[in-house]
């Protein structure tokens, strides 16, 4: 596959126009680092826009980033950092998971695969922090959606409909994020022991209480065995973060800690807090187990019942419930049949997350729509790209 490399928008378009004009497919390619998620892209050519990279305009005061599509995540996070702001969908680094332990994703990467972490039940995802955007369509132009503010009601809300697209309604190339002011502390209490369900029916119940918690996990013993020193067991680890104003966060830690204080709950502390929820996030854990990963997106009530029919070799339960990762045997069929049954008995949904190219090609990777949606997916996707220059196939075959 040939690789283009583009440094502009205007380079961009006429990198698509190109393909167009030789009847070329392009995969769109930042720095790759979540290549195995979806399924196979078929295309001749390769758009490289990692080098469309650097920040356009920053206003702290405003809550307001802009920066093109190519920029490094961690540049972005360090910046911030130095004016104690940050992303509030908190995205994680999943390069490492997907085999791209050496790079570093892009802002462009995230918004296109709607990656989140653990606060996203608090916070919102990235299409609640992506405001506008400048991308290039497959008529081989540049146009522009969205705005730089907050309350931008013109026109269609495409910023949300980029989010999650994987780069099949183009590529984007530059960005503006709502950014929020960083917590002055955070902590984390943790409980040893508890089953799936009783682990789960206590997140449920603190998600329901005006306590703010930003973080409610649940892992299973065979993930919580990976974890270093005393927090390492072979038995199920429950975890409660809070952020916020060093005294609130401290008031909400001790209540928390005097509750279940005959659970043997404890906490955590800044950094270690810190750094649990960055592998939480980042799927660090899950990552040590082998075998094939599937992402279920439930009802928090139901998360406990699906694992217990699906009978996963280990589990990592976040927002409540809401997210599950599942490991399973690495078989042919990569148990899709079994997940999926299980999921639409639940009113969930599935993403085959860590499989072989040949089984993603084979069952699909995400959730199978209906004849309704599929028929809109593919007029979204012709309003966009009548050619199917972009990623052809990369999240529902022939689309």
């Amino acid at each position: 596959m040939s690789v283009v490399w583009v440094y502009s928008a205007v380079e961009a378009a006429e990198a698509v126009k190109a393909a167009i004009a030789d009847g070329e497919k392009l995969a769109i390619r930042g720095r790759d680092t979540k290549k195995s998620l979806g399924r196979p892209v078929d295309a001749g050519r390769m758009l490289d826009i990692s080098r469309i990279a650097g920040t356009i305009r920053y206003e702290p005061e405003e809550l307001i980033l802009r920066v093109k599509a190519g920029t490094p995540l961690i540049d972005i996070e360090m910046m911030l950092r130095e004016h104690r702001q940050m992303l509030p969908f908190e995205p994680p680094d999943w390069g490492p998971f997907f085999g791209a332990p050496d790079r570093r994703g892009t802002i462009g990467g995230v918004l296109a695969a709607d990656v989140s972490g653990p606060r996203r039940f608090k916070a919102g995802g990235p299409r609640d922090a992506l405001l506008g955007f400048t991308a290039v369509n497959g008529f081989g132009e540049s146009y522009k959606a969205g705005g730089a503010v907050v309350k931008n009601v013109t026109g269609y809300d495409l910023p949300k409909l980029m989010c999650g697209s994987f780069g099949t309604l183009g590529p984007l190339i530059d960005v503006t994020l709502k950014v929020l002011p960083a917590p002055e502390r955070e902590d984390t209490i943790v409980l040893r022991g508890l089953t799936a369900p009783e682990g789960l029916r206590t997140l449920r119940a603190i998600a329901g209480e005006p306590l703010e918690a930003t973080g409610l996990a649940h892992l299973s013993g065979e993930l919580a065995r990976h974890l270093e020193g005393a927090l390492g067991i072979a038995e199920g680890l429950t975890a409660i973060r809070f952020e916020g104003a060093r005294e609130a966060v401290e008031e909400r830690v001790a209540a928390m800690m005097e509750r279940f204080r005959r659970a043997g709950a404890r906490r955590l502390g800044d950094n270690v807090s810190h750094d649990f929820w960055r592998r939480v996030g980042a799927l660090d854990l899950v990552a040590r187990e082998p075998g094939v990963v599937w992402r279920i997106l439930a009802p928090p009530f139901a998360a406990a019942a699906i694992a217990g029919e699906i009978g996963p070799n280990a589990v990592q339960y976040d927002q409540a419930g809401g997210q599950l990762f599942v490991v399973l045997d690495d078989a042919p069929h990569a148990h899709a049949n079994l997940v999926r049954s299980v999921a639409a008995r639940h009113n969930a949904q599935t993403a085959l997350f860590r499989a072989g190219e040949g089984q993603r090609a084979a069952h699909g990777v995400f959730q199978p729509q209906d004849e309704v949606l599929a028929r809109l997916t593919r007029e979204v996707k012709s309003a966009f790209d009548p050619e199917q220059v972009f990623n052809p196939g990369r999240m529902y075959e022939g689309v």
